[in-house]
Formats: structure tokens, C-alpha cells, sequence
């Protein structure tokens, strides 16, 4: 159950995650379809829905750790953004107003108490996405922003050349292991292009409101990028509770810290681990 004032969620509020595992059941869920349309189930009746945007290039395969240490308590919703996993075929699309519009009727569709998670260029796209839910009056109880700095408030990386792009995504720690690989270069680099020519280009609606809800931005203490400065300019996009909370990792912390990005968002949410 979500309660309304979570504890800790002060605006100046810093608290750093501890490393426990969550001792939390696992359960299945499906991966909703682009956001998808997910098929109507009692078990998800009275649960949180969770649903969780990728970083730059990614789908919904960056959280399929997650699904094995969620709690009962809240069901996962991955994006799967064109161009990737079973969409591979349909275009990238080229801003994040775009991926917006084309999740937002499936986000509408989830059952339940919404909770948004984005990490890296996810973020933009969960905040955003928190914005359109408000506008449509289904305002989502928490956003949880990880390893980004808030859009138009940070300096982000301009979109070079495939050789450019690998640095920078080695420089963050990621090594797919077909990188040096032609073919997965050609499917993987139309995406990640996409969206980071997306994420540079972004900037907010300078006299839209500040969301009110609940906002939770982490970080990682090794991410050369998002630093604890560059993800507390989320701050200045709310009104409404904020917090951060700084977990042992690089940019790639809720790959590679999976429990402890787990336990940071039950602990922010105060859902009884069951």
C-alpha cells in the first residue's frame, strides 16, 4: 500500500540506501507491449503498477532483473520503445514528445495506483509522461528519476559519430558484449542515436506547473555523469516532496545494484515487503 506522505521526503532530504536485498517473494508479470496493452488479471488487483522507462537505447529488457525481487505488492510495466525487442521493425522515433504520445494511451491502460520509474533518458520520458497523466487526471503517486540530471538544467553531451557514441557509452560503463559485432552495431546504434539525439534536443515547456507528487531522484556514487548535483536539479521541476538518495554504483546502478534500487523505491513508496 502506498501512503500519501512518505516518511523521509523532504525537499532537502538525502538519505543513501542501504545494500540489504529485498526478502521480497518474486512473481511473474508481462512486459506491457509498447508500453503495451496488458490483459486484465486478478492478481494485479490492488497492486502498484510499476512502470519503468530505459535508458538511452535500451527496451524493456534492462529490467528483467527486477521482476525477481519485486515485492507482491507492486507489478512491473516495462517500455518497449520502437525500434527495439519485438518492435525492431517500426521506426525510432526522434523527440521525446513523440515517445510520449506513443506510450501514453497504454500507460492510461495499466490498472492500479501508477508509479514511474526512468533512469538515464528514461527519466525524461517518465517525467514527462508524469505530466500528461496529471493533464488527463490520473496523476501518478511517485516519480522516481535515476541517474540523470533534470532536462534543460544540466549540460548534456552532444550527438557525434558511431565512434564518438561508443566512448561515451563505454565512458558510462556499459560494455554489451556485441559491440565490436557489425550486425548488433546496426540494430543497436539507430536506437541509441535516436534517443540521444532526443535527450539533447529536450527542453520543457518553460510555464508548464511544477509536478506536486512525490519526486525521488538516485544516483549512483561512481556515475562520472549524473552526479548527486546533476540529479538535485529535479528539485527545481517540483513542487511537491523531493528527495535524494545516492546508492554504490555507476551509471548502470539499477543493472548492476538491482536489490538496492529495489529497496530505495519500496522504502520511498512505504509498501510492506510481503
Amino acid at each position: 500500500m502506498i501512503k500519501s506522505g512518505t516518511r523521509d521526503a523532504t525537499r532537502d532530504g538525502r538519505a543513501k540506501a542501504p545494500a540489504a536485498a529485498l526478502g521480497a517473494r518474486p512473481h511473474g508479470t508481462g512486459a506491457l507491449r509498447r508500453l503495451g496493452s496488458p490483459a486484465a488479471s486478478s492478481r494485479d488487483e490492488g497492486r502498484v503498477s510499476l512502470v519503468c522507462f530505459p535508458y538511452a537505447g535500451g527496451g524493456s529488457t534492462a529490467y528483467t532483473a527486477w521482476r525477481r525481487r519485486l515485492p507482491e505488492a507492486l507489478t512491473l510495466h516495462a517500455h518497449i520503445p520502437p525500434g527495439r525487442e519485438e518492435r525492431g521493425r517500426e521506426p525510432s522515433l526522434g523527440s521525446v514528445d513523440e515517445l510520449v504520445d506513443d506510450v501514453l494511451p497504454d500507460v492510461l491502460a495499466v490498472p492500479g495506483p501508477l508509479v514511474l520509474v526512468g533512469h538515464s533518458f528514461g527519466a525524461f520520458l517518465a517525467h514527462e509522461t508524469a505530466h500528461r497523466l496529471a493533464q488527463a487526471g490520473r496523476p501518478p503517486e511517485h516519480l522516481f528519476v535515476l541517474g540523470a540530471g533534470a532536462p534543460g538544467l544540466t549540460p548534456l553531451q552532444p550527438v557525434g559519430n558511431d565512434e564518438e557514441i561508443e566512448r561515451l557509452w563505454r565512458l558510462l560503463g556499459a560494455n554489451p558484449a556485441g559491440l565490436e559485432r557489425p550486425e548488433f552495431r546496426a540494430g543497436f546504434f539507430p536506437a541509441l542515436r535516436a534517443d540521444l539525439r532526443a535527450h539533447a534536443a529536450f527542453l520543457p515547456p518553460a510555464d508548464r506547473p511544477a509536478l506536486t507528487l512525490p519526486v525521488t531522484a538516485v544516483y549512483g556514487n561512481e556515475d562520472p555523469v549524473a552526479t548527486e548535483q546533476a540529479v538535485s536539479t529535479w528539485r527545481h521541476l517540483c513542487s511537491g516532496p523531493f528527495r535524494t538518495v545516492e546508492i554504490a554504483g555507476g551509471h548502470f546502478f539499477p543493472q548492476t545494484r538491482v536489490p538496492d534500487t529495489i529497496d530505495a523505491l519500496v522504502r520511498d513508496l512505504d509498501i510492506a515487503v510481503t
